[in-house]
């Protein structure tokens, strides 16, 4: 999406919307609510001092947009080294490329499954309502789209939206029990 003008970029946007209505969030709450738990339970079993970033920050979003996309559940600590894997700095050229090529591989592969059975995630629903209109390279694009803009700014937001509320706790005990002035500080971070 992030290469194109009006009114290719209007074209692709389009096909995304069936994977990000507000019922298909809505659907994904009780998930989304699963995955924090466990993240925040393992943080607690862990003890004192507990790395916020590490137990919870960077492993929520990966675990949420793998749902989102449609990434079977078995797949998604596979899907989820591959997907850092091929951006890491501290590896060569040759193995991010190595990674990459690998990435693409596993998602054209799951492309090719969810067009012949649709699932319940965001590449399902493009295949089933675009059909052949999408085409495969622009599937794998939305996937790694999607990765690429979530992944690693909801990890840092978790972190930064934590630490405004460690450094203004009058902040968390104004929403502490509201869920609309809970909303608006997410929104608000």
């Amino acid at each position: 999406l992030m290469d194109y003008d009006p009114p290719e970029h209007t074209r692709l946007r389009q096909k995304l919307t069936p994977g990000f209505t507000l019922r298909k969030m809505q659907r994904m709450r009780p998930y989304i609510e699963q995955i924090v738990h466990e993240r925040l339970d393992e943080m607690e079993e862990t003890g004192s001092p507990a790395d916020l970033i590490t137990l919870v920050a960077d492993r929520v979003p990966g675990a949420v947009l793998c749902e989102l996309i449609g990434v079977p559940r078995d797949d998604r600590d596979m899907f989820m080294k591959l997907c850092h894997g091929h951006l890491d700095a501290s590896l060569s050229q040759k193995r991010r490329a190595a990674l990459g090529d690998k990435f693409s591989r596993y998602l054209l592969a799951m492309i090719a499954r969810e067009r012949k059975e649709p699932g319940e995630g965001m590449i399902g629903a493009v295949v089933a309502e675009y059909g052949d209109d999408a085409t495969d390279e622009e599937l794998r694009g939305f996937c790694v789209q999607v990765m690429l803009a979530g992944d690693d700014n909801i990890s840092g937001m978790i972190g930064l939206g934590v630490l405004a509320m460690l450094r203004h706790p009058e902040q968390i005990a104004a929403f502490r029990g509201d869920e609309q002035s809970a909303q608006r500080a997410v929104d608000e971070l």
